[in-house]
């Protein structure tokens, strides 16, 4: 077994715990259906005199119907606060595509805008704008002192620098040409279409997404930077950015992207984006999974193959698939992103360094999930009571959620598992899922009714807390097991249970058939020739639950 994952975890913790104290209030809720953008353009020019930046957004969207009003997400600058410390974005004009000035108002952080009806038809509009991003773009000075820009756009912060529909249901294609001093190298989502010289010290940079993502991966970055051209599979690039103080310990760190790439192409589909960076960064979170380049904390870096660092990377590349290209509809199913990529990660790990591995990440996200619920028993993996969409990063939508795909995993089989993986995978990428989306593709590979297994484990708190016990009886040649939920929530699961029944060497004597646990106290009786010397419950570790054994 490698060593355990602990640095790993403590940064997502650190990252939740920052954000939260960073991020307050953000709403969940999604009030304009019916628009739908189809490709973003941004021009953004950043500077060193200022934290001030200038934008332009030409968005290309449709509308489903004769409304004439419609908005986009940004955060308006705050009247009366200094000159210098304000942030907030200014909107200076909106044009049609042919110039054409059309009426906008800034309210409630957003940009409304009065177009003549055009249902089902293509709208171009273009939004100029300026201002000092509170959040968002994060500009700051790295570890080694030097000047940053970081797009910082989860969950919906893309709006205080871009002008959006900040919301993961509408996905669209992108494209970013950054006007900076010319000592930066950008990098942005998707493809380099180039760059040029430009007057007095500075350089135009244009990268193009031509696959819809949603606004939360859609990204720019500007710092010095060394690359390095890992290589490619299946024809994506496969690219380190480092900082260069730390470049030749990054690329070492940063190397198994190639093979992890390659993994997951081959166990879930094609991979959707035109290339794959990762990119040292400074910004809130241990790891961001920007479709197609991903940002990792500049702090992780320590020049040797590292489990803990391999597990973050398979964690944010797995999102590629999980996340930015099968993107859940809303956030109450952040799970279908969180809890695939922390799973996804694991299955790397077994891949690469065997079963124990495997289980030993299983067993710290156990614990991780005891923990959380022990404070939060109330809480459901699927959450969409949230005011504060922060607070769904936990362990519910993380390690539980990762905990319900290994266990929907031994439900059906390898084989029958994958099938639904790469097929429910098929059937969303670049567009969006919800859960029922992805039980009904489940259930349909497997010809198995599933809805027990999703409503327990995703819409129900907590998890099965076992006390058991077992006695020989020698009259009836019998091992009899005697076993209770003793959770306090007031509900119990229906779980799969096997019993590993060994002899005085350790080694295994029998291993029950599947028995089905389906209420609160149950008694199993299992013929048995002779007396065990000890009984040992869930040996293959397919089950969330406590389980203590009662002293016989």
């Amino acid at each position: 077994m490698k060593k355990n994952r602990g640095f790993l975890v403590g940064l997502l913790i650190l990252a939740v715990t920052v954000a939260q104290a960073q991020l307050p209030g953000n709403s969940a809720r999604y009030t304009q259906p019916g628009v739908d953008v189809q490709n973003y353009t941004f021009s953004i020019t950043l500077s060193d005199s200022t934290n001030k930046i200038q934008g332009e957004a030409t968005i290309r969207f449709t509308r489903a119907d004769d409304r004439q009003t419609v908005w986009f997400d940004l955060i308006s600058a705050k009247p009366g606060a200094r000159d210098s410390a304000q942030t907030g974005m200014t909107v200076r004009s909106v044009t049609l595509s042919d110039g054409k000035a059309v009426p906008f108002s800034q309210r409630n952080d957003r940009v409304f805008i009065n177009l003549p009806a055009a249902p089902n038809q293509s709208t171009d509009v273009v939004i100029r704008y300026d201002g000092m991003p509170g959040k968002g773009l994060i500009i700051s000075r790295n570890k080694f002192g030097d000047r940053t820009f970081f797009g910082d756009n989860w969950p919906n912060n893309a709006r205080n620098y871009l002008p959006v529909v900040d919301h993961p249901s509408d996905k669209a294609t992108c494209s970013f040409s950054v006007n900076a001093p010319a000592t930066y190298r950008i990098i942005a989502n998707g493809k380099f279409m180039g760059e040029n010289t430009l007057p007095n010290g500075r350089k135009l940079t244009r990268w193009q997404e031509s696959t819809p993502i949603p606004t939360k991966v859609m990204v720019i970055g500007a710092a010095k930077f060394a690359i390095d051209e890992v290589g490619s599979v299946s024809g994506i690039p496969v690219q380190s950015w480092l900082y260069p103080q730390d470049s030749q310990k990054g690329f070492v760190d940063y190397r198994p992207a190639k093979a992890i790439l390659q993994y997951f192409i081959d166990k879930i589909g094609p991979y959707s984006y035109e290339k794959l960076a990762n990119v040292q960064s400074t910004t809130i979170f241990g790891g961001m999974e920007n479709a197609s380049c991903i940002f990792y904390d500049e702090k992780i870096i320590v020049g040797k193959k590292d489990s803990d660092v391999e597990a973050l990377l398979a964690h944010e590349i797995a999102h590629q698939w999980f996340g930015n290209s099968a993107t859940e509809s809303d956030w109450a199913h952040l799970w279908l992103s969180e809890g695939f990529a922390t799973y996804f990660s694991a299955l790397y790990l077994e891949h690469a360094y065997g079963r124990d591995t495997l289980n030993g990440v299983l067993n710290q996200n156990k614990n991780q999930i005891f923990r959380y619920t022990a404070l939060k028993p109330k809480n459901t993996v699927i959450d969409s009571t949230t005011t504060n969409l922060m607070d769904l990063l936990n362990p519910n939508a993380y390690q539980k959620g990762g905990w319900v795909l290994h266990m929907l995993r031994h439900e059906l089989g390898d084989d029958t598992f994958w099938k639904g993986i790469r097929t429910y995978y098929a059937t969303y990428r670049n567009k969006n899922a919800q859960t029922s989306d992805l039980q009904n593709v489940m259930e349909s590979v497997s010809g198995k009714k599933l809805g027990q297994f999703f409503q327990q484990w995703l819409s129900q708190p907590g998890y099965p807390d076992v006390v058991w016990g077992s006695r020989y009886d020698a009259t009836k040649k019998s091992l009899v097991i005697d076993i209770r939920q003793a959770q306090r929530t007031g509900s119990y699961f229906t779980i799969p249970l096997t019993f590993s029944i060994r002899g005085s060497n350790g080694r295994e004597l029998q291993r029950t058939a599947r028995l089905t646990m389906n209420q609160q106290a149950q008694i199993f009786t299992i013929p048995l020739a002779t007396k065990p010397t000890t009984v040992v419950i869930d040996p293959d570790n397919t089950v969330l639950m406590r389980a203590t054994q009662m002293d016989n």
